[in-house]
């Protein structure tokens, strides 16, 4: 099971049982819990446990999900969180800390692997490869896409194998800022979903930009997204990606230095946005950035405001 495969676990439920507890450093009961987090009208429609008592799957399956992240532990029907994943310091959003923690799992390698959750990486890393100029349907199932990008046999190990999962992972993808939303509501005449998903890495590569530059200024291009990769492997040059990469029987980045449309417009926003310069120096190493209709030229990437 992981965060793609577990209907419930989807982000504000863990987030939900992650600021229960967040303020309770001697942890709380499991039954006392439940009843906080699981509707009364939830309650009275599920099924009984072996001693007879209402139960239901939705708190349950979600916190076995919170238990496979590492994010909570359960002793003697006592659950207590993670101390990595309580904030430190004064004037910390509780919803930062805990998107933190979520990236620290499912986007590392061997910790994504030890909590059953490196199926998430490779369906990420697929995603980023895809447009942003063409919409992903929500409503629509994603298998016959990715058997023809990936293969019949690679698809498969992204665990986006149903329309239900692969809903899953994108309102985590939207969560952890790698994804947009959209469109709404429902189509009047087929009573369809009509919102759109399209990789929009933005909000997370903002949220390491001090973690890339690491008290320095200026980068070479190359050393800018190699550092992104090594945050975040499902970018180009990324163990994750690489591997998807190699799947598609597409160049991969290291050959010709080319980023997806998805990363170049990201970083094209962050330059809008004013956090980020660009420069191209006739005798330095470039990057290209794919903008649709044009290739981009960079060498050098520089932080906004700063001399």
């Amino acid at each position: 099971m992981s965060i793609i495969t577990t209907a419930q676990a989807v982000p504000s439920r863990l987030f939900t049982l992650y600021a229960c507890l967040v303020g309770r450093p001697d942890g709380e009961s499991r039954d006392k819990l439940e009843a906080w987090c699981t509707p009364s009208s939830l309650t009275s429609r599920g099924s009984q446990d072996d001693d007879g008592e209402a139960t239901t799957t939705l708190f349950v399956n979600t916190l076995n999900e919170a238990k496979r992240l590492g994010l909570v532990t359960e002793t003697d029907g006592r659950l207590r969180l993670n101390p990595d994943a309580r904030p430190r310091g004064a004037g910390v959003e509780l919803e930062d800390v805990f998107r933190a923690f979520v990236l620290s799992i499912v986007l590392d390698t061997g910790k994504a692997a030890e909590a059953q959750q490196d199926g998430f990486m490779l369906a990420l890393s697929w995603f980023l490869s895809k447009s942003p100029f063409v919409g992903i349907a929500f409503a629509d199932a994603p298998q016959n896409t990715l058997k023809v990008d990936l293969g019949e046999d690679n698809y498969r190990r992204t665990e986006l194998t149903s329309i239900n999962r692969f809903q899953n992972f994108l309102y985590w993808s939207w969560f952890l800022g790698f994804a947009s939303f959209t469109g709404g509501g429902r189509d009047a005449g087929e009573g369809k979903d009509v919102r759109y998903v399209i990789p929009d890495p933005i909000k997370a590569i903002e949220r390491v930009l001090p973690a890339i530059f690491a008290g320095e200024v200026t980068l070479a291009a190359d050393v800018f997204v190699r550092r992104l990769a090594n945050i975040f492997p499902v970018f180009e040059g990324g163990t994750a990606r690489e591997e998807v990469e190699a799947w598609t029987q597409r160049p991969v980045y290291a050959e010709e230095r080319r980023v997806s449309v998805a990363t170049s417009f990201a970083f094209q926003r962050l330059k809008t946005h004013k956090l980020i310069t660009f420069d191209s120096e006739s005798d330095a190493a470039p990057v290209f950035l794919d903008m649709g209709g044009r290739e981009e030229r960079v060498t050098i990437v520089k932080l906004a405001g700063i001399q």
